[in-house]
């Protein structure tokens, strides 16, 4: 991978999982949506260095005399040596700006609800923002400080090293509420598979929807006590609840996920502009029926739909295959967690995009840093942001922990990890803070070599597309007040009606997609379409994407 990736400043879009974040006046609380979930930015060049001098200036006329307590808060689990680390980095912050931060966990346990309370709380000073956590519909709700201003009176070394054309990819009506990371990343979903089990069996690669079906009996008919899929339902397009199995179908649909665009509707990357019907389409009914047959032939639990997601259960073994939201990154994951715990086993990825010719990176709003609204100390916030994201020996210690303690590098200066307990002291990224990823100071692992690898593979693909590596989804922005109660409506019906058929949990294929259909029509469905295509079209009228 090359470590600079520039990618186009007009890259706009609607999220990997179609959160659909809107641009109404929702609050936050009601703003914030389940999704499933990690960034494009523009790294700084050499020549952008002298920015740490005006940096320096800057600080100096930033009022520093009083201490200053910070809450950053952030996604997942904290690490076992959460404090040590904290004060190491605190006594840093102190001497350089009289400040401290504290690191607050959502945990990985209903973080959706966590995320909508603290915003609520107002407890936070910095928070992690994403467009799978619906930034943009948040922003628009008024949850985060607008950075405009700020950005240029407290913090321009952080601007340049995020980049003019990146941080316009955060802009909501025109205002910049957040600050990317400064590391390019391809995130495209795909499928992640126990390789060893697919080598033993000799069974197919599961490239497709017919080679995923014969993996899944091959693994069945050899091993009959191996569980197949652990899956769950879960929140799709900002709204909708979906069975996550659905994701499979990435391998036939050149689309952003298993559902398309919301309310039924799809559009395929090189024509994004033709919207078309899929729910009422015989596609649809085809793949209900396939739905049905993977579930008849036991490739998940009957009580599927009350199921919760295991998270551990593919690094356990207790399912061979996972296809929501697994990307690069947690491929990589696997790789590390089979190699330390589980040498035997291999496993693979494959990008729904290799298949569909449909791939390009992430979006500038899926790893980003926001400053609550009502911090009593945003200028200082900021200010702190700029040194975690821009002094190399601070974004080290937040990322990695504390050399000789936390990791230590070899002489090809590759990270590798000091801990000698399960869960280790402190992993790398140990913080979850993905949106203080600096290209310039990631520490490579091992892995990154596998990584880059995937990388470049898809930078190549990407290059390839009718919108070259541009992103045209992420960044959509729905305002659906006009059609809420017929939004709400249609949720509904989805959680009572598209869960069953998609789990393959129906008498009757055909029976059951006519009354869902017929449900979706009384709920209101079309006035949500034609409220939607108005501004889906206008949208890709404006930046050409016909």
């Amino acid at each position: 991978m090359k470590k600079k990736r520039r990618l186009v400043s007009i890259v706009l879009a609607l999220t990997m999982v179609l959160t659909m974040a809107g641009c109404g006046s929702k609050s936050a609380v009601e703003s914030l949506n389940e999704a499933a979930p990690a960034e494009t930015t523009d790294n700084s060049t050499a020549a952008e260095a002298p920015a740490a001098a005006e940096e320096t200036t800057e600080a100096a006329a930033l009022d520093t005399s009083e201490r200053v307590d910070l809450v950053f808060y952030v996604m997942g689990d904290a690490p076992v040596d959460e404090i040590a680390v904290e004060d190491a980095l605190n006594e840093i912050l102190l001497e350089k700006v009289n400040a401290t931060i504290d690191f607050q966990f959502s945990t990985w346990t209903d973080f959706q609800q966590k995320y909508s309370l603290e915003l609520t709380a107002g407890q936070a000073d910095l928070i992690y923002v994403a467009n799978w956590l619906n930034y943009g519909q948040l922003a628009t709700s008024g949850a985060f400080e607008e950075l405009d201003d700020l950005l240029n009176t407290v913090a321009p070394a952080l601007k340049d090293t995020v980049g003019e054309s990146n941080l316009n990819m955060c802009r909501v009506d025109g205002k910049v509420y957040a600050v990317p990371c400064s590391w390019a990343e391809y995130t495209c979903n795909g499928v992640k598979y126990r390789e060893d089990l697919r080598e033993k069996y000799n069974l197919p690669v599961p490239d497709s929807l017919e080679n995923f079906e014969a993996y899944m009996l091959g693994i069945k008919e050899n091993a009959p006590g191996q569980g197949l899929l652990t899956v769950t339902t879960e929140e799709s397009q900002g709204l909708l609840t979906a069975f996550d199995a659905a994701w499979i179908l990435n391998l036939k649909y050149p689309w952003v996920n298993a559902n398309g665009l919301p309310y039924g509707l799809a559009s395929n990357y090189d024509t994004p502009s033709d919207v078309y019907d899929y729910w009422y389409s015989d596609d649809f009914t085809d793949d209900m029926k396939l739905m049905k047959k993977w579930a008849d032939l036991g490739f998940w639990s009957k009580s599927a739909l009350s199921d919760t997601n295991d998270s551990e259960a593919y690094k356990s073994g207790l399912c061979v295959a996972e296809i929501a939201g697994q990307n690069p990154n947690k491929q990589i994951a696997a790789i590390k967690e089979f190699e330390k715990e589980q040498p035997d086993w291999k496993s693979e990825y494959i990008a729904y995009g290799e298949i569909t010719n449909t791939i390009y990176p992430g979006h500038a709003t899926q790893n980003g840093t926001a400053i609550v609204r009502g911090s009593k100390n945003p200028e200082r916030a900021l200010k702190v942001l700029e040194l975690l994201m821009t002094d190399e020996s601070i974004n080290r210690l937040v990322q990695c922990g504390i050399e000789g303690t936390n990791y230590e590098l070899d002489a090809n200066g590759i990270y590798h990890n000091l801990s000698t307990s399960i869960p280790e002291e402190f992993p790398y990224e140990g913080f979850n803070t993905w949106s203080l990823r600096n290209g310039d100071y990631k520490l490579p692992q091992e892995t990154d070599v596998i990584l880059n690898q995937m990388f470049d593979k898809y930078e190549e693909l990407g290059s390839k597309t009718k919108f070259p590596n541009v992103n045209i989804y992420n960044g959509f922005n729905e305002n659906y007040d006009a059609y809420q109660a017929e939004r709400t409506a249609v949720s509904n019906v989805m959680k009572q009606y598209l869960a069953p058929l998609q789990a393959g949990l129906v008498d009757d294929v055909d029976a059951a997609v006519e009354e869902f259909r017929q449900k979706m029509t009384d709920a209101g469905i079309e006035v949500c379409r034609d409220g939607f295509k108005e501004q889906w079209e206008a949208y890709c009228n404006e930046y050409g994407y016909k």
